[in-house]
């Protein structure tokens, strides 16, 4: 059997760092926010970045169980983003989805794209037309066959309910036998 080297893992990413602050993983440029308890890691980071994390404003590194793990996060400007990957629900994150204590790391990235307030092409309320209102008088819009030919009789159910109040049924205490 043929044994695997934790030294040769593959590398997802080329980190590079240029300062204590500014890192670049694939060429892009990122500011460590914060470093938790010496969280930042160069060699994991290589082995376990992808490249989905590149759409993201802020990448969050924490560990758990000698893991390295990632979570994305927007910009709170940014109107593609929900409520749980805005940056300022990280602290949401950290305490409800990571161990206490971890340690764990912020990137945000340098050359953020702009922000346009989205336009709603939907009128709000104010604005709508009002709607028309059928009049009460009108006869319906869907076309009823008021031919009572075509349907068949439904049995009378006061008829069935009768029945199963005046059959006999017995209730057996346990061991008595049926007679």
């Amino acid at each position: 059997m043929q044994e695997i080297d934790d030294n040769t893992a593959s590398k997802q990413a080329k980190v590079t760092i240029l300062t204590d602050e500014i890192i670049t993983i694939n060429g892009k440029k990122y500011r460590l926010v914060e470093n938790h308890e010496n969280g930042f890691d160069e060699e994991k980071i290589e082995e376990r970045f992808n490249t989905v994390l590149d759409k993201f404003d802020y990448v969050v590194g924490d560990w758990g169980y000698d893991q390295l793990r990632f979570k994305g996060f927007y910009d709170d400007q940014r109107p593609e983003s929900g409520i749980d990957n805005k940056i300022s629900h990280l602290e949401d994150y950290l305490i409800e989805f990571c161990n206490f204590g971890c340690s764990y790391f912020v990137l945000e990235k340098e050359n953020k794209p702009s922000f346009k307030k989205r336009n709603s092409k939907k009128p709000n309320r104010n604005n709508r037309k009002p709607r028309k209102k059928r009049p009460t008088n009108a006869a319906p819009h869907h076309n009823h066959n008021n031919n009572n030919t075509n349907k068949k009789a439904r049995p009378n159910t006061n008829n069935r309910r009768k029945r199963a109040s005046t059959s006999k049924f017995k209730i057996r205490k346990i061991g008595e036998n049926s007679k």
